[in-house]
């Protein structure tokens, strides 16, 4: 009797327990890092075979190192323009014996105007900051339009690619952020741009990012890479290079 009534409270305790639940695995981000010349530290991910930053840049200085005619180092530091100094946009290269120098370092950068955080928007940058030395890390450089072709192709075209690329926070964006889901964890933020008339305008409603690839119908443009707060397409434009927008890097490798 003791052994029947044993086994019935052990089978009573068996059955009434609760099954393990295996929780489900997530799939976590794998960010890599890369640092530029000034000690920022920059996340990168891999989205089909690119690798691209997943922060704006914003170092004020190249990376790459250049010699004069004296072979003396040129400053590797990126020459500052206040929003006010709208007469002064760019520097021109002097050409001397067929080669090109640049009195002072042509490069402009702006943190954008009315306070925004260049820890969250990076800086933004002309076309001529691109075009004369390497200003992404070690490694990195400027995207091409062939290496935004590429990125453009694997996401499924510019239809849809914005979407895609936009970051889900809504301090980045004006709302509504249409179609946002940041499936590459590209993360792309509405930073804004400084047009070439030296105004600085739509930020939270566009993310406007340079390529190093000349606009070959105009070579005072170059094109660049477009998202918008109200779509989920992304859009090709040509752009001044007097006009200042934001840089994401792509690893050489």
């Amino acid at each position: 009797m003791n052994k029947i009534l044993y086994l019935l409270m052990l089978s009573i305790v068996l059955f009434s327990c609760e099954p393990k639940v295996t929780p489900k695995k997530t799939n976590s981000v794998s960010f890599s890092t890369v640092k530029d010349k000034c000690g920022n530290s920059y996340n990168a991910i891999r989205i089909g075979s690119q690798t691209w930053m997943v922060d704006n840049l914003k170092t004020v200085r190249y990376s790459d190192n250049v010699f004069d005619k004296n072979h003396q180092l040129v400053s590797d530091s990126l020459r500052t323009l206040f929003p006010l100094d709208s007469s002064i946009l760019y520097r021109s290269p002097v050409n001397k014996d067929g080669v090109s120098y640049y009195p002072d370092t042509l490069a402009y950068y702006w943190r954008y105007q009315g306070g925004a955080s260049q820890r969250d928007f990076g800086r933004l940058y002309t076309g001529y900051v691109v075009e004369t030395r390497n200003v992404c890390p070690q490694g990195w450089h400027v995207p091409t339009e062939s290496d935004w072709e590429k990125l453009m192709t694997f996401l499924g075209g510019y239809e849809i690619a914005g979407g895609k690329l936009k970051s889900m926070d809504s301090t980045m964006w004006e709302i509504p952020n249409v179609g946002a889901t940041n499936s590459t964890n590209f993360t792309g933020v509405g930073g804004g741009y400084k047009t070439e008339f030296a105004s600085f305008i739509d930020q939270l409603k566009f993310g406007m990012y340079w390529s190093a690839t000349e606009d070959p119908d105009h070579n005072d443009c170059a094109f660049g890479y477009v998202l918008f707060a109200g779509s989920i397409k992304t859009y090709k434009v040509s752009k001044s290079k007097k006009a200042a927008l934001s840089i994401r890097c792509v690893s050489n490798k």
